[in-house]
């Protein structure tokens, strides 16, 4: 990606929107872009926190493991938005597993170059500040939902953000632009493929969705909606 590019890149992101346009240069000069084939690593588990990612086109999939083999996604990261960044301010090591759901180029940003940033930008700070409510926001809505609502509702309500953040229009419907196995859908939602697939099917009987290999399409938003409303 040529450095315009990446420019437009910051100025549009979150994390860097409204900063000056020498803060900007100084991000441009420091920042590599590294490249990722689909299912490489980015990193796992205790590797050290010491960079910031900004995927510039892919996706990226954050998850764990449990020592019995339980995997759960924690989060997914599309074009634009940034990420790494709790292990990059904390300097302990990463506490989850990085991989490519898609090829992907990223925007690495070493921690030696960024905290110097955050100490004299003030608005920067502020940005990352609302970066890391929005985590926490989003940790403690995972565990409230998984406390409380039942797998119907759960899994309504996440396959309509997953339409909000990456759905496409089709003809017949909104496709879930993401490459998803059943398994995988299971994992992001801490619940086995089994229930998953139930569930799914019965949806698709319904006519509300289409299921295609690795592929969702919903067809009635309506039908989903009304779950969580009715819950």
């Amino acid at each position: 990606m040529k450095n315009d590019a990446r420019r437009e890149f910051l100025q549009h992101s979150p994390l860097f929107a409204g900063l000056d346009a020498a803060v900007l240069d100084r991000v441009l000069a420091v920042a590599v872009t590294r490249r990722l084939a689909r299912g490489e690593t980015l990193f796992q588990k205790g590797d050290p926190g010491d960079r910031l990612f900004g995927v510039l086109s892919g996706r990226v999939k954050v998850h764990t493991t449990s020592p019995e083999g339980k995997d759960v996604t924690l989060n997914l990261f599309k074009e634009g938005q940034f990420f790494g960044e709790i292990a990059l301010l904390d300097e302990l090591p990463r506490t989850a597993d990085a991989v490519a759901m898609a090829p992907c180029e990223l925007l690495v940003i070493h921690r030696r170059d960024f905290m110097p940033l955050v100490e004299v930008e003030g608005r920067l700070a502020m940005h990352i500040i609302r970066l890391l409510c929005q985590r926490v926001r989003a940790t403690s809505e995972m565990l409230e939902d998984a406390a409380f609502l039942p797998l119907e509702q759960r899994l309504a309500k996440h396959l309509l953000r997953l339409v909000g953040n990456y759905g496409q229009p089709v003809a017949g419907g909104i496709e879930i632009g993401l490459r998803l196995s059943q398994q995988e859908l299971a994992h992001m939602m801490a619940t086995t493929r089994e229930s998953v697939n139930k569930q799914l099917q019965s949806w698709a009987q319904a006519g509300w969705i289409d299921l295609q290999r690795s592929r969702v399409t919903v067809t009635d938003v309506a039908a989903l909606e009304a779950i969580l409303e009715n819950a």
